[in-house]
C-alpha cells in the first residue's frame, strides 16, 4: 500500500501549473525541496508554504497573515490556502521591489537562482549552489512517467485482507465548463475558489484512508484528477466501474449570497432518478454525512447538520447529479453496485468557515481532523 508525502502532492499539482518560465520550474522546486526540507517544515505542513514566505501586504490576493515562531525569531508568514495558491503566491512574491529585474535573469537556473538568492537569504553565501545541488533531484520528480502520478495508489497487496477499491472525486477543475463538471462554483471569504479546496480536501482523505487502514488490510484509493484539470460528469463517474469500486465519494463546497448561511449536507441518488441500490447509498450517505458533521462541530460549536438529501432535493423532476447516475456508475452492468455519495462539506461563504477550514491558524490541522473522520467511516462501510 502506498502513501504520499507532502512533496509528492506538490510535485503532482506544480508539474501541471503554467507557469510564465517553465524553465524554471525545475530549480524554483528545488528551492522549495531546500526550504521546506522535502516538505517536513512546519510551514510546509500546516501552512502550505513551502518557501517560508514572509508576510507582506502584496501577498493579501494569494495568502492570510499567519504568526509564525521561525529559527531566527517569531514574525507574520504567509498562509496558503491551496498549494495552487502558495505556487501563484510565490511568483507573485518575487514581483516586489526587492526583486526587481528577476525577469532579466531566465535565461538559465544558475542566472535566476544566482539574481535571486542573495536577496532571498542573505546570511547564506551558499544558498544558490545549494539550491542547485537540488536540481537534478527536482527535475527527476518533475520528469517522472504519468502513470507514477498519485491518481491510484497501485494494485492492491494480494497478501492482505482486500476492502477493495473507491473512487474519490474532487469536484470542478480547470477553466472549462465540461457535461455534468463546471469549472467552479462556489469562492470563499477570502477568494479562494471551491475547485482548489475540493482537490486539496480530497488528497488529505486519500492518505487518511491509507494510513487509517489496519495492517492487516489493504484498499485502494483512487482519484479522478491529482491537478486543476476538468472532466465531464459521466467520465468521472465510469471510474467507478474501471477500479470496479465498491464506492463512489464525491466532494464539494457550498456557497451562498447569505454569508450567515452554513452547514454540511450529503446527497444520494433519488429513487425517482433510477437508483437501483436506494438502500445502501442511503446508508452510506449517513454515515459519511454523520463522521463528518460530528467532526466539524467537535472544532466549532457553530457547525450544523443539514443531512442527507436525494439529488432531486424537493423536486422529483429533477434529473439529479450526473456522478451518482447508476448507468454512469456502471451498476448496471455488475452484479455489485457501487455506492455513491456526494458530500457538500460547508459553505466557504460564511466566515466562521473560513477560519475554520480555510485561512485560520488552525485551518490544517481542522482538515486532516474532518477527513479523518470522513475516511473511518469510508474504512467501515469497506469493510
Amino acid at each position: 500500500m502506498s502513501e504520499y508525502s507532502l512533496l509528492d502532492k506538490l510535485v503532482s499539482i506544480y508539474r501541471d501549473e503554467e507557469i510564465r518560465h517553465p524553465l524554471l520550474r525545475a530549480v524554483t522546486l528545488a528551492q522549495w525541496i531546500l526550504e521546506s526540507g522535502r516538505g517536513t517544515s512546519e510551514l510546509a505542513r500546516d501552512h502550505y508554504n513551502f518557501a517560508g514566505l514572509k508576510w507582506r501586504k502584496e501577498m493579501a490576493g494569494f495568502a492570510t497573515k499567519v504568526a509564525y515562531d521561525a529559527h531566527d525569531g517569531a514574525d507574520f508568514y504567509c498562509k496558503f490556502a491551496t498549494m495552487e495558491n502558495f505556487v501563484a503566491g510565490y511568483w507573485a512574491f518575487l514581483n516586489r521591489s526587492p526583486y526587481s529585474g528577476w525577469e532579466s535573469h531566465v535565461a538559465t537556473p544558475e542566472d535566476f537562482i544566482g539574481f535571486i538568492g542573495p536577496t532571498y537569504a542573505p546570511s547564506n553565501p551558499e544558498y544558490a549552489e545549494n539550491v542547485l545541488n537540488l536540481v537534478p533531484e527536482a527535475r527527476q520528480r518533475l520528469n517522472a512517467p504519468r502513470d507514477a502520478a498519485p491518481l491510484d495508489n497501485g494494485n492492491i497487496d494480494t497478501g492482505k485482507r482486500s476492502l477493495g477499491a473507491i473512487v474519490i472525486d474532487p469536484g470542478h477543475g480547470g477553466t472549462q465548463n465540461m457535461a455534468g463538471s463546471d469549472a467552479n462554483h462556489a469562492i470563499s471569504v477570502s477568494g479562494v475558489k471551491e475547485k482548489k479546496l475540493t482537490l486539496d480536501f480530497c488528497l488529505l482523505l486519500r492518505d487518511e484512508i491509507l494510513s487509517r487502514a489496519r495492517p492487516d488490510e489493504a484498499v485502494k484509493v483512487v482519484l479522478t484528477r491529482d491537478s486543476d484539470k476538468n472532466l465531464p460528469g459521466r467520465e468521472r463517474a465510469r471510474m467507478a466501474l474501471t477500479h470496479k469500486a465498491k464506492l463512489f465519494l464525491c466532494l464539494h463546497f457550498n456557497g451562498a449570497a447569505n454569508p450567515s448561511i452554513r452547514g454540511s449536507e450529503t446527497y444520494y441518488r433519488a429513487r425517482e432518478n433510477g437508483n437501483i441500490n436506494l438502500r445502501e447509498d442511503m446508508a452510506f450517505a449517513t454515515a459519511v454525512q454523520s463522521a463528518l458533521y460530528l467532526s466539524l462541530k467537535s472544532l466549532d460549536g457553530g457547525a450544523r447538520d443539514r443531512g442527507i438529501k436525494p439529488d432531486n432535493e424537493g423536486n422529483p423532476d429533477l434529473p439529479g447529479f450526473g456522478v451518482l447516475n447508476d448507468r454512469n456508475l456502471g451498476n448496471d452492468e455488475r452484479p455489485d453496485p457501487c455506492r455513491a455519495a456526494y458530500i457538500e462539506a460547508e459553505f466557504i461563504t460564511n466566515p466562521s468557515v473560513e477560519k475554520l477550514l480555510i485561512s485560520g491558524g488552525n485551518a490544517m490541522a481542522n482538515r486532516r481532523a474532518a477527513m479523518g473522520a470522513v475516511a473511518e467511516a469510508v474504512l467501515q462501510a469497506m469493510r
